[in-house]
């Protein structure tokens, strides 16, 4: 399923009027209800689904960017709409700025996989700043529409049947794109990997007295790591590793991390976290 599947042009909307969070989610509702596949749910139904969403915590994500989001009883498909606001709304972010772009997003209650990969791909999308300052500079409806088909084009990617498999690893010091790695993972349906607390060698060589004085040149701000381990497919691997290279930056050329991938000869059960 792509994000452009389930946009809808009647579910867009320049600058809304609410300011505080409960207004806003009644005002997103009433723009999710101009949706066909929400005729027959009762407008309070979805409201109350996305109140008990916010009360296991905020989906103000900060940098001006929510996207509440609920399962629903009775939906049969996904439905998206998307607000800006000029002015900026007060949606309990996490970094208790305002919000100025709101993707909500409900869907079937039978349908989580498909709902985290929704979230994932929505998520990744708005962290391009080109995408984000063309929503924040549009005028109408059909220009926020345009945006995100522009900005949602790549279908999301499908597991496919596990044959011959591959342990991923991937090295990371650089732990600021640690979700943005996992959040990759979902979109790409890898339901399960581990993340393992990791040390290199100058943080052990550091405390050993005869290299004490050699800590700034085993890196001392490099000592500690995240070792991310996943199994793939290898049909998948190449993909994988091409599109982590994207967003990390080309792995031979820069430091910072490191991604290797070994034969599996016999695995026996699963890391999926569902």
């Amino acid at each position: 399923m792509k994000i452009f599947d389930i946009i809808n042009i009647e579910c867009c909307l320049v600058d809304m009027h609410s300011r505080k969070k409960e207004e806003v989610l009644k005002e997103l509702v009433n723009l999710l209800k101009r949706s066909p596949s929400l005729k027959y749910i009762d407008s309070n139904i979805v409201l109350n689904s996305l109140l008990d969403r916010e009360k296991l915590g905020s989906t103000g994500l900060g940098r001006g960017i929510a996207i509440p989001h609920s399962k629903v009883e009775g939906l049969s498909d996904f439905v998206l709409a998307i607000a800006t606001s000029k002015k900026g709304v007060q949606f309990e972010a996490l970094d208790n700025k305002r919000v100025h772009i709101i993707f909500t997003l409900v869907g079937p209650a039978d349908k989580p996989d498909e709902h985290l990969k929704l979230l994932s791909a929505i998520s990744r999308m708005l962290r391009d700043v080109k995408i984000k300052n063309e929503l924040l500079k549009a005028k109408t409806p059909e220009a926020i529409y345009e945006t995100v088909i522009m900005g949602s084009g790549e279908e999301l990617k499908k597991p496919t049947p596990i044959e011959k498999q591959k342990l991923l690893i991937i090295i990371l010091y650089e732990q600021k794109y640690l979700e943005d790695i996992l959040e990759l993972f979902i979109e790409l349906g890898i339901k399960g990997s581990t993340v393992i607390d990791s040390i290199g060698m100058g943080g052990i060589l550091t405390k050993v007295p005869l290299f004490a004085d050699f800590i700034n040149f085993l890196g001392q701000n490099k000592n500690y790591s995240k070792t991310i381990l996943a199994l793939v497919s290898e049909s998948e691997l190449s993909s994988i590793v091409k599109d982590v290279d994207e967003l990390l930056g080309d792995l031979d050329k820069r430091g910072g991390a490191a991604l290797i991938a070994l034969d599996v000869s016999f695995a026996k059960g699963t890391m999926e976290y569902m």
